[in-house]
């Protein structure tokens, strides 16, 4: 067992030096953080009276936070190899089951605490239907996609209360912000700058990038990858739920619709960021870099006055062009590590 192992740590001592791990998150990142530079620019240039009034800057920072905030715990799944469909849905859950207690007259910050926990039950749920039960990550967070949407929609629809004009302070948490920023989007800039410095220093965040790119030798290694896995679920689930209880503060109320496109929305953001479906890479900053990419190309629809048929196209464009440049680099990977 010993002479297997040898040769199998100085794989992964090399794919974990300080060295080549810097390497990656750079590369990860900066066509990300190029392409963001160009958008701004254009818009900079070509409508600069729109793109800089102020209430197309706060629309922008609502945009970005919440999807930013999920695109952080969907880009730790993708590193590790797989991924979640259900983010949308434990948003809108999340955030009703939030009001619910509002409503109910408990103290906001254990009604916060309820929806926080419920995003993490749902993710140790997915965890276990992948991990445990070895079930398809596309087809188990399907299938927790339309019981947690269909379960908002059942406790909102036809009901007589209303799930909304919450506790001031509450509201302000979604609505207020300090030095001209919403307090949503700080929490985003601090959940970047935590999770990124857990990717990079933390053995755990470190293993992540080897179960996703060889999920094998993670076996072999003792990698726990199936622990590993669940609890990425549950930090995705938790910041999911996170990012509805900001939008249901936000709103000042629950609203079955949140959510709707955001798992598609975070997914191409982050293979925009450097992510992949096939897992084994990506970052930190990438995925909210894809995140800002998608929010002024969605604010040059917006500005530009587009038909909605044509951004469907051009999303779908994107969405084309990005799967294809993911499929391109893991197949040349591939090629390299003598697999193909």
């Amino acid at each position: 067992m010993n002479r297997i192992k040898a040769p199998l740590q100085k794989i992964s001592n090399k794919f974990l030096s300080k060295n080549s791990f810097k390497k990656l998150l750079k590369i990860n990142g900066s066509i990300a953080f190029l392409m963001c530079l160009i958008m701004f620019a254009f818009l900079a240039i070509s409508v600069p009276k729109l793109f800089f009034n102020p209430f197309n800057i706060q629309a922008l920072m609502f945009a970005i936070a919440p999807e930013g905030i999920v695109a952080i715990g969907m880009m730790i799944l993708l590193i590790s190899g797989v991924f979640d469909l259900s983010v949308g849905s434990v948003m809108a859950f999340a955030g009703l089951m939030t009001a619910m207690m509002l409503v109910a007259g408990l103290p906001i910050i254990v009604c916060i605490i309820i929806g926080l926990l419920v995003g993490v039950a749902i993710g140790f749920i997915n965890g276990l239907l992948v991990e445990m039960a070895g079930i398809n990550p596309l087809i188990s967070t399907i299938g927790t996609m339309y019981i947690f949407r269909g379960a908002t929609e059942f406790l909102m629809v036809g009901r007589s209360v209303d799930y909304n004009n919450f506790p001031e302070i509450f509201v302000n948490f979604g609505r207020k912000g300090f030095l001209g920023v919403y307090w949503m989007f700080w929490i985003l800039i601090i959940l970047v700058v935590v999770f990124t410095i857990f990717i990079v220093t933390r053995p755990t965040g470190k293993r992540l990038y080897f179960i996703g790119g060889n999920e094998n030798l993670a076996k072999l290694m003792g990698i726990k990858k199936r622990k590993i896995r669940i609890g990425a679920y549950m930090i995705s689930g938790l910041l999911a739920a996170l990012a509805g209880i900001l939008m249901t503060a936000k709103n000042d109320a629950a609203n079955r619709y949140i959510g709707n496109v955001t798992h598609m929305n975070v997914i191409i953001a982050c293979v925009i960021g450097g992510g992949s479906l096939n897992g084994g890479q990506g970052s930190i900053p990438g995925a909210l870099f894809g995140i800002i990419f998608l929010s002024f190309l969605q604010n040059a629809f917006n500005l530009f006055d587009f038909e909605s048929s044509m951004q469907r196209i051009i999303l779908g464009f994107v969405l084309m062009a990005v799967v294809s440049v993911d499929g391109f680099m893991t197949l040349r990977r591939q090629k390299e590590l003598g697999r193909i």
